[in-house]
Formats: structure tokens, C-alpha cells, sequence
């Protein structure tokens, strides 16, 4: 028998086939295998240096077991903060999270409360974490029920329902990050809170935007559901009062009228740090202006002024007219869209003869006329004016008000813009183009100045 053919004639392999079938299998790769392979205790790589797996585990008990910067290098704590997940306790991320990258990460993800009209850190000092804070303060005031539990967000009616709270748990989480709120806003408020206890929490408040609606109400709407209430009111005026560092107050659209303005006047009269007050679109009337002129004495600090869309008639102008003869710290005047008529137009812009402190005013849609016009023209030619900003579009003025203004404005006069639409001039009215030109050779002066 051929010493070559062993095995060729039974079920067993000749020693020659079996070495033609074997194939090397290089140690190499099986250790490649090895190393690559999850360790099915902790899910970490086998090859992971110790560092990086302690900083894995610092994540994962981050909420339980918080790290900042007395416990870890700074380094580390960069690359742990990374690692994090965006739904943190806040009562924790507030005071353990300092890394702007990762507020940064919290405000831009898709699944955020915030739109990107929000995410504007300009308007939040500058910061994401102050952004981040104060919008969601904001969500949780407007999403606070009266029933002493958190509303479900809209979206997450059929998940489980969150623990009930109480007002003093609310409290407790605001004092967690009171240092990041600068700013106070809401929507709607139904609860209707005491907003006063909310602001005692906030030493660094320096603006309140408060309306009191209810958002997308669709077919439940109620009418008691909207404004703002006696008892809202009182608690504003206490917070106006007692806030040391408020500038800026914002009430728009809270159907507000004398009554409710009268209540908010006891904390606006003892503070000396209002700069900004907006009250437009509310239903405030002669009555209410006679209040509000009385904050603009000889001692006013108050620099803005919104009373636009209210119930304010001739009588209205006379009061504010009166208070802008001695006033010295004004120079921001909204009246737009009231019932000034003419006549109120008239005594308004006659006791701005002698103030030095009005540069931007707007007395748009008043029904004004002639007698409004020649009152404008005496303010232009003062020498103590500083008006530069004019809006007297919707009103009733004519071709001949547009010549008298023309006039005015070319023999003496700061304005750099000026807002005549909307008036009853006619189409081939070449005195606007005039007007236009002039006022871009004084905008041009007033720039190089």
C-alpha cells in the first residue's frame, strides 16, 4: 500500500489532507477578541484606564452623591460634567453645576421646554445658566395648580402624575437657585400665587413681566380666568416695595383699571429704583394717569413710560402735560392708541416746552390735529429740546400740519426720526420726501456728534 494514500480508503483523513485543510490562526486576533469583549458586570471596556472608569461611576451617581470642585481636579470635573445627563434635579445641578457647556446643552436640546426664539442669552445676562433658571421658574409658576400639585405639561396628560407639592416646597426649590433668577416672568399665573413670597426668595430680581392669561384655554374659556385680580395686585405692590434692586416693572394686558392701579401705586410710590414701568394695553383711565403723574415729580428716578392702549382722554394729557413741565428724568413717553384727541394733544406736547429730559415720544393714533401740530412746532423750536424720536402716524393731520412741521423742522430743530404714516395727506404730498431728507442730515449729525 502507498504510504501516501493511508486513510484514503476509511472515514479517517490521511495526515497529508489534514495538513492542506489547516489554517493558522494568529494569537493576535484572539486578543483583540479578548480585549474588545464588554465586561458584563459594569459594561466598561476591558482596556479602560482607571480614571476613566471612576469618572463613569461619578456620573452615574452624580444626583445621589453630587461632585464639585473642592473633590476633583478641574479637568475632570469638565469631563464629568460632559457626561451628564440634561434631567437633573435642579435643586442639585444649581448648586453643583457651574460648566456653561452643559447649561449650553440643556437649553439647545430638542426635547427642551425652550424654543430657539428663547435661547437668547442676551437677554439673560449673558449666561445659560441664568437663561436655563429663569425660564424654568417661568414654567414652573404657570404650570403650579391651585390644587397644591404640579399641572401636567402639555403633551403629558397620560404620564404618571408628579408628587403633590405644597407653596413651601416650591419655595424651597426656588432658594436653590435664587441666585440665577434676575428676571421674573410669567404667562399666566393660575394659581394666582402670592408673588410677593416668590420675590422675597429672589435678592437679585431686577425685572418683573407679569401676565396674568391663560395660555391655549380653546373652548373652556372663561372671562374670570383672565386679569389680574385685587388680591394679585396687592401682593405686586408688596413685592414692588420690598425688592431692592427692581428696575423694571411689566403689567401688560391684565385688565387692569383704576381700582387695581390704585393698589399697585402704595409699592410704586415708596420705590426708588423704578426706571421702567409698562402698564399698556389695560383699562386704565383719566383717573389712573392722575395717579401715575404723580410718580413723575421732582424726585422721580423714572426714565420709560408705557400707557400705550388704554382709556386715557383729553383730561389724561393735561395731567401728564402738567407732570412733564418739572420733570427731569423722563425721556421715553408711549401714549399710543388712547383718545387724546386734539385737544388733549394740545395741553400734552405744551408742557413739554420747558422739559429737557423727553428724547423718544409716541403719540400715534390720538386723533390729533391742528392744534396738536402748532403745540409740536413751539417744542421744536425750544432750545432745551432734546426730542429726537417722534411717532405721530394715525392721526389727522393734513398737507397744511405737514408744511407748518416742514417749517419747524428745517429752521431749528434735533429731530432724527419722525413716523407720519397713516395721516390725511395727499398722495402727491412732496413736503414727506423733504422732511425725510432733513431728518437723515440730522441723524447723520448726530452720529458724527
Amino acid at each position: 500500500m502507498n504510504a501516501f494514500s493511508v486513510g484514503s480508503t476509511t472515514s479517517e483523513s490521511s495526515l497529508s489532507e489534514q495538513v492542506r485543510r489547516y489554517k493558522s490562526k494568529r494569537f493576535k486576533e484572539k486578543q483583540e477578541h479578548l480585549t474588545s469583549k464588554k465586561d458584563s458586570a459594569g459594561g466598561v471596556d476591558a482596556d479602560e484606564t482607571l480614571q476613566m472608569k471612576c469618572i463613569k461611576v461619578l456620573v452615574a451617581n452624580f444626583e445621589s452623591s453630587p461632585t464639585h470642585d473642592g473633590r476633583v481636579e478641574s479637568k475632570h470635573l469638565l469631563e464629568i460634567t460632559s457626561r451628564l445627563p440634561i434631567d437633573l434635579d435642579p435643586k442639585q445641578s444649581a448648586v453643583f453645576v457651574h460648566d456653561e457647556s452643559y447649561w449650553k446643552r440643556a437649553c439647545l436640546d430638542p426635547n427642551s421646554s425652550l424654543t430657539p426664539s428663547e435661547c437668547q442669552i442676551v437677554e439673560h445676562g449673558m449666561t445659560w445658566k441664568q437663561l436655563f433658571f429663569e425660564h424654568h421658574l417661568k414654567r414652573r409658576l404657570e404650570l403650579f395648580d391651585d390644587q397644591g400639585s404640579s399641572a401636567p405639561e402639555e403633551g403629558k396628560e397620560d404620564e404618571k402624575k408628579e408628587e403633590k407639592e405644597t407653596v413651601e416646597d416650591l419655595l424651597e426649590e426656588i432658594e436653590k437657585y435664587q441666585d440665577y433668577i434676575f428676571s421674573l416672568s410669567f404667562k399666566q399665573l393660575p394659581s394666582h400665587l402670592e408673588v410677593d413670597r416668590i420675590c422675597e426668595k429672589l435678592p437679585n430680581l431686577t425685572k418683573m413681566d407679569l401676565h396674568y392669561g391663560i395660555n391655549k384655554i380653546g373652548m373652556e374659556y372663561d372671562r374670570r380666568l383672565f386679569g389680574m385680580k385685587i388680591s394679585d395686585a396687592s401682593c405686586v405692590a408688596k413685592a414692588i416695595k420690598d425688592s431692592m434692586n427692581l428696575t423694571s416693572v411689566i403689567l401688560c394686558g391684565n385688565l387692569m383699571d383704576d381700582d387695581l392701579l390704585r393698589m399697585l401705586m402704595t409699592g410704586l410710590y415708596k420705590s426708588s429704583t423704578i426706571t421702567h414701568l409698562d402698564v399698556s394695553h389695560n383699562k386704565i383711565t383719566n383717573h389712573g394717569v392722575r395717579l401715575l403723574a404723580k410718580l413723575l415729580g421732582t424726585k422721580s428716578v423714572l426714565t420709560s413710560l408705557n400707557v400705550a392702549d388704554n382709556q386715557i382722554h383729553a383730561e389724561g394729557g393735561r395731567y401728564l402735560g402738567r407732570a412733564l413741565r418739572s420733570n427731569d428724568s423722563l425721556s421715553d413717553l408711549n401714549i399710543r392708541l388712547n383718545r387724546l384727541t386734539d385737544e388733549g394733544g394740545r395741553m400734552l406736547l405744551e408742557g413739554l416746552r420747558d422739559n429737557q429730559s423727553i428724547t423718544k415720544l409716541n403719540i400715534g393714533s390720538n386723533n390729533l390735529g391742528t392744534e396738536s401740530m402748532t403745540a409740536l412746532s413751539v417744542v421744536l423750536r425750544e432750545p432745551a429740546s432734546e426730542l429726537l424720536v417722534l411717532d405721530m402716524s394715525s392721526n389727522h393731520l393734513g398737507d397744511d400740519d405737514i408744511d407748518v412741521l416742514f417749517s419747524t423742522i428745517q429752521r431749528k430743530s434735533k429731530l432724527i426720526s419722525l413716523d407720519l404714516r397713516m395721516n390725511s395727506t395727499s398722495p402727491e404730498n412732496e413736503t414727506l420726501a423733504r422732511i425725510a431728507d432733513l431728518l437723515h442730515t440730522n441723524e447723520l449729525a448726530f452720529r458724527e456728534a
